[in-house]
């Protein structure tokens, strides 16, 4: 049985959230109401929990990342029906947009979003529900079902920089959740060696545990002189960004071999500015890549990855805890003591 009141996790200000009684929504046409069994922690909870968002003002009930059971459907809801475990997409692009009808559909400027899985229900809009709404197989358990909507992110990204057999890979800003599902694609597509740079040791831990083949924790030693080493003085085949720092984003530059790749994923504040070698970056024919979000295709290869087994993405969850501590959750993100945190609302 639906309540009429439910917990849910509302941003009131920056570094500023409460728990609030709400009400529950009803579904309308085309939406499904979903009891959320599982909410995960990811970089940009914390992007916005720390500068909020800039779609959506206070009090903004947030989280997107999420599982659970269907409690009721809309009128025209086909294939879905209470009792269904299932995960979505944060966003389902229109289809008819400038962008959309070029196949850019993660650009499309009509998205519609599915923020408030920090909820005890997550009411899921109808244009998720027709594109980006997956039923879970019985062998995954919700929080690693709920890892679908980063692992699209990393999808549209990967095939952008597309990694090829034999190649030499560093990743930077490893340890965090995203980088670890790059290190694990790019090991499913033959890469050669995954040098994994990052600032914590307990995450490094699970870069390596996942697939990297040499880690460095640059908070500790210099990884330049060890990265010049390790590709022979001349680079990295591909390297991927993933620490969202104008620091980071110069040094992956710094690190291509001649003819090489650059993923610049962490994204940066608007009106960052970001300096470069004109000369190494044209005359070394360096490919500079950006990434934002993904289409539909990329989430319904995401799913697959995950149902199939090809990644794991168990590892990546570290820690559970209840919606009551989801300020502590946030933190521990924040110190580098936790990779993801299912928030367990019951």
């Amino acid at each position: 049985m639906v309540r009429d009141k439910m917990k849910a996790v509302c941003l009131l200000a920056e570094q500023e959230i409460e728990i609030r009684e709400v009400n529950v929504p009803s579904p309308g046409t085309g939406e499904v109401l979903v009891k959320v069994r599982a909410a995960i922690t990811c970089g940009t909870d914390v992007k916005i929990y720390r500068r909020g968002h800039p779609k959506f003002p206070p009090p903004f009930v947030f989280g997107h990342e999420f599982a659970g059971d269907i409690v009721a459907v809309g009128d025209g809801v086909k294939g879905f029906e209470p009792g269904m475990r299932v995960t979505a997409n944060v966003f389902a692009e229109c289809g008819e947009c400038f962008y959309c009808q070029r196949g850019q559909g993660n650009l499309c400027e009509n998205l519609d979003y599915n923020f408030g899985s920090y909820a005890e229900y997550n009411l899921i809009p109808a244009s998720i529900v027709k594109k980006n709404l997956f039923i879970i197989p019985d062998h995954l358990s919700y929080a690693e079902a709920a890892i679908v909507e980063p692992l699209v992110c990393v999808v549209h990204a990967a095939n952008l920089v597309s990694v090829q057999p034999g190649e030499q890979v560093i990743v930077i800003g490893a340890g965090g959740p995203l980088s670890l599902l790059f290190i694990q694609l790019a090991r499913l597509a033959g890469a050669s060696s995954i040098i994994a740079v990052g600032h914590s040791d307990f995450r490094l831990s699970i870069a390596q545990q996942l697939g990297a083949d040499i880690i460095i924790n640059s908070k500790n030693v210099d990884a330049e002189p060890l990265i010049a080493n390790l590709t022979k003085g001349r680079g990295a085949d591909v390297v991927i960004e993933c620490a969202g720092s104008s620091d980071a984003w110069e040094f992956a530059v710094s690190q291509v071999r001649k003819g090489g790749r650059v993923l610049w994923f962490g994204g940066l504040p608007g009106g960052t500015e970001v300096r470069l070698d004109a000369a190494k970056v044209h005359y070394g024919e360096i490919t500079l890549y950006n990434a934002h979000g993904g289409t539909t295709e990329d989430a319904h290869k995401a799913f697959e990855l995950i149902s199939s087994g090809q990644l794991d993405v168990r590892t990546l969850i570290t820690h559970e805890m209840p919606l009551e501590e989801i300020e502590q959750a946030l933190q521990k993100m924040i110190s580098g003591d936790a990779v993801k945190v299912a928030i367990i609302p019951e």
